[in-house]
């Protein structure tokens, strides 16, 4: 894999708790991105995240920023 880029957040997902949530991939590996009460709000968080990581030279930003 290229270091320079890393893959693109995951679809969302319905967890088993019924929360859903995203999967990103910092550094290449997978973590789970929040825990949302609704599809809805699963899916803007991703559509943000996914419109940062494009613009970021398809990288994540450092945590906390």
């Amino acid at each position: 894999m290229n270091s320079e880029k890393q893959p693109a957040p995951g679809p969302t997902i319905k967890r088993s708790d019924g929360k859903w949530t995203f999967y990103v991939f910092p550094d290449g590996l997978q973590q789970e991105a929040g825990h949302y009460d609704s599809e809805a709000a699963a899916k803007d968080a991703r559509f943000k995240v996914l419109l940062q990581w494009g613009s970021n030279g398809k990288k994540y930003a450092p945590i906390g920023l």
